[in-house]
């Protein structure tokens, strides 16, 4: 029976750790997704119809010449004693996960070879020339590419360049790039696109704020209502109680009214200031406080502390355990909020990455990988929080709290 159970929490814990797993491991790929990765991407299929073929490729002082044999269909490059060759049209792509250019060739005497890019302003520049030596068979150059070291706009490439100097004619084939991968190059893309980097440092300003004032304020008045009492105290507890049913989507056109009185929209202190105390919070902190002996209060008003000394330095140490709960669940909300940094932003500058991201997958050109890296971004800060709070709700649950 056991074993059972164990296997069903197993089967449970891969199908909760599948969606993250799977989202990750795409950010990592260069092009396509998880289950069709485009390592290896021609450029031309010399099998195609000539017509398609001048569309795609442009001779450079030479003809496009296609030779098929069979099945098989090659371009024919004639021997020349300057450099000719072909040009392959790329469109505007990006070449920073190159990591080589990849072609068959056939030549009977050795050749020189030349490879380029050239960018959409029509800049070309070429970054290999070498000779290759005579081969009567069909042999595979793999020639490196750092992207890194060219001086062209890598973004917007338009055109790979292949050019040969040879005594005599030549044969090539199978043109491709084959790209890195594993990728961190989709990482580097999202956070210099779209102010990426300024929307996660916006939420990062506002979460922690957020959670630093929730911390403070509700512990301090779940202390007010564990350890004072004063008129009307449980039906003041009630209301706040009962404000946890009232939806954002009320409070949000008050909530925006006051922040613009106060002139406080698109700025910070508008995301800040009215989630700086929350309702479950101080339920959370009041029940904890008042499972504290109540002689720790009394020692220390016996060695001359005030209320506030109190709470500092003798209840608030001690709540550790809750303080990471309530740490855990503001910063979750925080960071996955979008309606209310939605109402309350209005310029660029200041959106949160949860309206980032929704922006980022409007405004580029949609891919999984780069939108699976964005997601990435988004959801790695709450994996590191929590896994630093949980220590911490783990080492409270065993030492336990103060005991009478």
């Amino acid at each position: 029976m056991k074993s059972f159970v164990y296997t069903l929490l197993f089967i449970f814990l891969v199908i909760s750790l599948l969606p993250p797993f799977l989202m990750i491991f795409t950010s990592f790929v260069p092009e396509g997704d998880l289950f069709n990765r485009t390592i290896q991407k021609a450029l031309a299929d010399f099998e195609a119809p000539r017509v398609v073929l001048l569309n795609k490729i442009r001779p450079l002082k030479t003809s496009l010449n296609i030779i098929q044999e069979g099945n098989n269909s090659f371009a024919k490059i004639e021997q020349s004693s300057d450099f000719v060759g072909l040009g392959f049209s790329l469109g505007s792509s990006d070449i920073n996960m190159l990591k080589f250019v990849s072609f068959k060739i056939k030549n009977a005497q050795p050749v020189s070879v030349r490879i380029g890019f050239k960018d959409i302003k029509e800049r070309v520049e070429y970054f290999y020339e070498q000779q290759i030596p005579a081969n009567q068979q069909w042999s595979t150059q793999k020639i490196p590419v750092n992207p890194k070291a060219l001086s062209l706009d890598t973004v917007h490439i338009s055109q790979l360049r292949i050019e040969f100097k040879a005594l005599s004619d030549l044969y090539i084939d199978d043109v491709s790039f084959v790209n890195n991968f594993p990728t961190l190059y989709n990482f580097i893309k999202v956070l210099g696109s779209d102010n990426f980097g300024r929307y996660l440092i916006n939420s990062a300003i506002v979460s922690v704020s957020v959670v630093v004032g929730n911390i403070f304020f509700c512990a301090l008045v779940g202390y007010c209502f564990a350890r004072k009492n004063f008129r009307f105290k449980e039906t003041l507890f009630a209301l706040i109680l009962g404000t946890m049913m009232i939806p954002p989507q009320v409070t949000i056109i008050p909530v925006f009214i006051l922040m613009k009185n106060l002139n406080l929209i698109d700025t910070y202190w508008a995301l800040i200031l009215p989630n700086l105390v929350s309702p479950f919070g101080i339920f959370l902190m009041r029940q904890y406080i008042e499972q504290l002996p109540f002689e720790l209060d009394q020692a220390a008003y016996a060695d001359g502390a005030n209320d506030f000394q109190i709470f500092w330095h003798v209840i608030l140490p001690l709540c550790k355990p809750s303080i990471a709960v309530l740490g855990i669940n503001t910063f979750v909300l925080t960071w996955n909020d979008l309606f209310y940094p939605l109402i309350l932003t209005t310029s660029r500058e200041m959106r949160t990455v949860q309206i980032g991201l929704a922006l980022y997958q409007k405004l580029n050109v949609f891919t999984w990988p780069t939108l699976m890296a964005a997601s990435t971004l988004t959801g790695l800060p709450i994996i590191i929080v929590f896994l630093i709070f949980e220590k911490k709700i783990i080492s409270g649950i065993i030492e336990g709290a103060v005991k009478g």
